[in-house]
């Protein structure tokens, strides 16, 4: 099967990782290509968006591309992934002769810029937020829950000793830092992992930041290597878990994870993942994973089995491609 996904891959990026599984299951995929590390810069993402806003009518290049490549070949897929197209695109890419368009959003759909996913024409809408599905089938767009994953060639177990060290990863918006600054007055050492905190950062966040963007096989060691692993999200993320949740599932870290009723779809709270509802819960589940090294380290292994089990992104392809009517039934 040929499928076509108009976005560009970064290493271990959502794209990065369907594309792998993809190509893995056998199937022919299709992005574009050029250096992209570049674009990671909050600069660049500024450009670009300063841009778009003031240049609505101009094709995105990734709209510009899949009608490229459905021209040069009808793909039986395209998967748009957290990427929307306007509907004359849609359209388009119907007449080249597109089998299925599908849409799967990775982001809190808040991040959804004009109208994003609602356009008509889509065959199967997968977002990773319910009252967002709900939202979407209540004005007839095909919206179906599914959250993201973890990929098991590299968000795998990739440590041997474990440290005294609470890692985190991701950007330094501004609930985290203020979570991240209430741990660290309480006492304890944390590990800073992801892109440089932006310019107005609070100075201690900014002083304790490595700047360094960990990827694939690094990010496994770091989440394993950890005491713990801080999963925390935006205000804008909801009831919806982020790929992280799964990723260090996938690399036997121990997961604290902020309370939300999501948690318990997907993981077991307190024998698969820890979760937590205050600073104080964090600093006590800390201090019992330095004394019970036994329990902390059983609770990684039951959530590293579960995510392998059932949370990878050939679970969640395969369902995503039967859905489509592209899979097995």
């Amino acid at each position: 099967m040929k499928v076509l996904i108009p976005n560009y891959p970064t290493t271990d990026s959502f794209v990065d990782n369907v594309a792998f599984t993809l190509r893995a299951m056998g199937h022919e995929v299709v992005t574009p290509v050029r250096p992209l590390d570049r674009f990671r810069s909050g600069p660049a993402r500024f450009l670009t968006r300063a841009w778009r806003q003031a240049f609505p009518e101009h094709w995105t290049p990734g709209e510009r591309f899949a009608l490229a490549a459905a021209r040069q070949s009808a793909p039986d897929l395209v998967l748009c992934l957290t990427q929307s197209l306007r509907q004359e695109v849609i359209e388009n890419l119907r007449g080249l002769g597109a089998r299925r368009m599908v849409a799967w959003w990775g982001d809190p759909p808040a991040n959804m810029e004009g109208l994003g996913l609602l356009a008509d024409g889509w065959d199967h809408i997968f977002i990773k937020d319910a009252a967002a599905v709900a939202k979407f089938r209540a004005v007839g767009q095909p919206a179906e829950l599914m959250h993201e994953a973890m990929n098991p060639a590299w968000h795998r177990r990739a440590f041997s000793a474990i440290g005294d060290e609470v890692a985190v990863a991701g950007s330094y918006y501004g609930y985290r830092q203020f979570l991240v600054r209430r741990l660290m007055a309480a006492g304890v050492p944390m590990a800073l992992h992801g892109p440089r905190p932006p310019r107005w950062a609070d100075p201690a966040i900014s002083a304790a930041a490595t700047g360094r963007f960990i990827v694939r096989d690094e990010k496994s060691a770091v989440f394993g290597s950890a005491l713990a692993c801080l999963n925390s999200t935006t205000l804008s993320e909801g009831d919806s878990l982020n790929c992280r949740a799964f990723e260090i599932a996938g690399a036997a870290g121990l997961q604290l994870i902020e309370n939300k009723p999501m948690v318990a779809d997907c993981f077991e709270p307190g024998r698969e993942v820890l979760v937590y509802r205050s600073v104080e819960d964090i600093v006590d589940y800390l201090a019992r994973a330095r004394s019970e090294p036994a329990w902390a380290m059983s609770i990684r292994e039951a959530g590293h089995a579960r995510a392998n089990a059932e949370h990878s992104y050939r679970h969640r392809l395969d369902v995503l491609l039967k859905r489509a009517g592209l899979g097995a039934a």
